[in-house]
């Protein structure tokens, strides 16, 4: 198959899926995602069909893991999975026409991002949740923003969901707020804010399962009273505040956290695991730079007008994103 027919929105014919999940992953799949044998195939179908049949859709992936990645997380919801992935693309061209380049994943500002290993996904925990760190001290405010921020975090987490275990078990994040300074805080205008709360809630399609929040000074509550209001109530249970690293120790797989914080791998370890990983979903990820949609095209859902402000059918997929699951 050639890569410029795997944006083909209608390809001749769809690559079959091939499971990289063993029996536990599959019975976990079938209890809580509600994914066994029969609905599979069925709802990757629909969901190819959407997006074959949407108006506004050009040129988009319709590889199965691609397409689980919104079935799993709307637990085989159809109609709720072609919402989220509709929303999801229009959030993406909205990104782009607001930003321009300096939003593509292999933007020189976004690839030096990545070498200062401020967001590093630590590898699967024993119940094989994939584990990210978050060490905001590692990002200098003169030189960073809060929208690299913003995409440095998207590389992860999409670099995360091409692996089938993210998808079915979903994540643990720690954040790590020691050093972090006012300037880190004044970096985030309200606005960036919401659009990150946006972006968690509607966007990113992978269960935060926990959120640990380290060493979180005073100062950080400055964002986290704006944020965490405007979270899902079901992501704001899930975030825990350490005082301490030992503390962060006994609720989590100190295995896979790094020597530094009294875990058993190096940094450097993870860093270079998740440069592997990168390299290896690379194709993708300069597929995903020809994703096209033409937000003046009237939209499903809106009665055949264009979509108010870039999001397409508003009416009638915010409908769909109210009722939010998370799990």
């Amino acid at each position: 198959m050639h890569h410029e027919d795997e944006m083909d929105k209608r390809p001749r014919e769809y690559a079959p899926y091939r499971t990289t999940l063993d029996a536990q992953d599959l019975h976990h799949a079938a209890k809580e995602l509600h994914e066994n044998e029969d609905t599979r195939d069925a709802s990757i179908a629909q969901l190819r069909e959407f997006i074959a049949k949407h108006p506004q859709i050009v040129r988009c992936r319709t590889d199965a893991v691609f397409m689980l990645r919104f079935l799993r997380y709307r637990k085989f919801n159809v109609t709720e999975a072609c919402a989220t992935l509709d929303g999801g693309l229009a959030f993406l061209m909205r990104m782009r026409t607001l930003y321009g380049e300096e939003v593509s994943t292999f933007h020189p500002n976004v690839v030096r991002m990545m070498d200062l290993d401020a967001i590093v996904p630590l590898g699967f925990d024993r119940q094989r949740r994939m584990a990210i760190l978050v060490r905001v001290g590692a990002m200098d405010p003169k030189e960073t923003t809060a929208l690299l921020q913003m995409r440095l975090g998207a590389v992860v987490i999409n670099t995360c969901l091409e692996y089938e275990w993210t998808q079915v078990y979903g994540s643990v994040w720690v954040v790590d707020c020691s050093g972090m300074t006012m300037a880190h805080v004044g970096m985030w205008s309200l606005s960036e804010v919401k659009m990150m709360a946006d972006s968690i809630n509607e966007v990113v399609t992978m269960f935060v399962k926990e959120v640990h929040m380290v060493q979180v000074p005073r100062i950080t509550w400055l964002l986290l009273d704006i944020l965490l209001p405007l979270l899902s109530p079901k992501i704001r249970d899930r975030f825990k505040f350490h005082r301490s690293h030992d503390e962060l120790l006994n609720s989590f797989d100190r295995s896979i956290l790094p020597t530094t914080y009294g875990g058993g791998q190096s940094l450097q370890q993870a860093s270079d695991n998740f440069r592997t990983m990168f390299q290896q979903q690379t194709k993708w990820f300069k597929l995903e730079e020809q994703f096209l949609m033409d937000l003046s095209a009237p939209s499903p859902g809106t009665g055949g007008r264009p979509a108010r402000n870039g999001f397409p059918g508003e009416e009638s997929v915010v409908g769909s994103f109210r009722k939010l699951t998370v799990d």
